[in-house]
C-alpha cells in the first residue's frame, strides 16, 4: 500500500512544486473546469512533439498550450533513432490512435547533447557497441557532427553548434518520415490501433532558442 506523506515531509523543492500544482488544480476548477473534464474523458491532440529533455525547453509553457494540445516524447538531444522501440511506439499511438495531424522534431539551442556529440566527434567513433546508454544515444549525432564538421571546415562554437542542430533536427524529420508508420499513413491505410483510415500527418523541424523563448521554423 502507498503511503502518502504530507508536503511538509518532502525536500523543499518537491514540496513547492507541489504546493504549485495544487494551486493550479484550484484555479483551474475555478477558471475552467471544463478544461479537466474535458482531459478526464480522453485526449486528441493533434500534434506530436519531439523535443529534448532539457529542463528549459517546456513545450506546454513555450507555446501557452493546454492540457490536450500537444502529445510528447522527449529525450536527449530530441533524437528520432530508427531502432527506439520508445519512439516508434509514441509515434505509432500517436498516429494510429490518437490521429495527430502533425509531427515535430524540436531541437534547441545551447543543447548539452550536441555539444557532447561535437566533442565527441573529436575521435574515432569505434564499430563496436558502445559501454553506455547515452553513448550509445548520442552516437548518431556524434557521427552526424563529424560530417557537419568535415563539410564546414573552420566553424567552431556556436556557428557550429548551430549548424549541427539545424543538420539533427532535418535528420530526425528523415528517420520518422521513413518508418513504416508515416508510409503506411501516406498511403492511406488503415490503422490497426483505430480500424479507420486516420488524419494525414506533416512532419515539421523547428529550434527553440532558449536566449529569446522564440521558436524558429526549420522545415
Amino acid at each position: 500500500m502507498v503511503q502518502t506523506a504530507s508536503h511538509q515531509d518532502y525536500p523543499p523543492v518537491l514540496s513547492d512544486l507541489l504546493s504549485r500544482n495544487q494551486s493550479w488544480a484550484e484555479s483551474q476548477k475555478k477558471e475552467n473546469p471544463a478544461l479537466l473534464e474535458a482531459c478526464a474523458k480522453g485526449q486528441s491532440p493533434k500534434v506530436l512533439w519531439i523535443g529534448c529533455a532539457d529542463s528549459r525547453v517546456p513545450e506546454s509553457v513555450a507555446c501557452q498550450a493546454q492540457p490536450g494540445e500537444i502529445f510528447v516524447t522527449r529525450n536527449i538531444a530530441n533524437q528520432f533513432n530508427p531502432d527506439d522501440d520508445n519512439a516508434i511506439s509514441v509515434l505509432t499511438y500517436a498516429v494510429q490512435a490518437l490521429g495527430v495531424e502533425h509531427v515535430v522534431v524540436v531541437g534547441h539551442t545551447s543543447c548539452g547533447g550536441v555539444n557532447a556529440a561535437i566533442a565527441g566527434s573529436e575521435i574515432p567513433i569505434p564499430e563496436v557497441p558502445a559501454s553506455t546508454a547515452l553513448f550509445r544515444h548520442l552516437t548518431p549525432l556524434t557521427k552526424l557532427a563529424f560530417d557537419v564538421k568535415k563539410e564546414n571546415p573552420g566553424l567552431e562554437g556556436a556557428e557550429l553548434a548551430a549548424k549541427v542542430t539545424e543538420a539533427s533536427v532535418k535528420r530526425q524529420m528523415k528517420n520518422i518520415i521513413e518508418t513504416d508508420v508515416i508510409k503506411g499513413n501516406w498511403s492511406g491505410e488503415v490503422s490497426p490501433l483505430s480500424n479507420k483510415v486516420m488524419n494525414k500527418v506533416t512532419v515539421h523541424g523547428w529550434i527553440y532558442d532558449i536566449a529569446t523563448g522564440q521558436i524558429q521554423v526549420v522545415s
